[in-house]
């Protein structure tokens, strides 16, 4: 590859990762064109990109973008994923893939201007998606409300059945006297 065509990748590289919060590292090593296409496929429609890069062309963009880091994480064949969108969602992604595809390994990434080792990625994998989280946020704060509502509504139907029994009573203690 000549040096322009390098300098090139590399700024192209540059371009795509810059302002970034979310990439995560994987080992691409024994995926097939058939696993890639459908991996590929799958991030694609969850506005996820997944770019196979050359190592030494990447570390110079990762380098050049201020993470360093994320470049000494590149061993072997490697491809890089990028998200603008919930991290959680990233790393639920990559660690469903990595259990289908024997040859994706996650290595490591950066999420929200942060550095994460594998082991954070599968803990925030585990993690429930926002959406799920919101929603027993809400269900928690609404259950009690419930309850209150209901208990506010089993009085009121005890003393309805309390004087109409009473009215019953007095009804029919008028036609005794009759």
């Amino acid at each position: 590859m000549s040096k322009e065509l390098k300098k090139l990748v590399v700024n192209e590289l540059i371009s795509d990762y810059r302002g970034v919060d979310n990439f995560i590292v994987v080992s691409f090593k024994g995926v097939n064109t058939q696993q890639a296409n459908t991996l590929r496929r799958d991030l694609s429609e969850k506005d996820i990109k997944l770019k196979v890069v050359k190592n030494s062309l990447a570390a110079i963009a990762f380098k050049e973008i201020g993470i360093p880091a994320l470049g000494q994480m590149l061993e072997g064949p490697s491809a890089i994923t990028i998200s603008d969108n919930d991290p959680a969602i990233l790393a639920k992604v990559l660690a469903k893939w990595s259990r289908e595809i024997s040859g994706l390994k996650i290595m490591g990434g950066l999420m929200d201007g942060e550095m994460v080792p594998l082991e954070d990625i599968k803990a925030l994998s585990a993690i429930p998606s926002k959406q799920v989280v919101l929603t027993q946020i809400l269900f928690g704060i609404s259950t009690p409300l419930i309850q209150l509502a209901n208990l506010f509504n089993a009085v009121t139907n005890n003393l309805y059945f309390v004087l109409l029994a009473i009215k019953e009573k007095k009804s029919n203690g008028d036609k005794k006297n009759v």
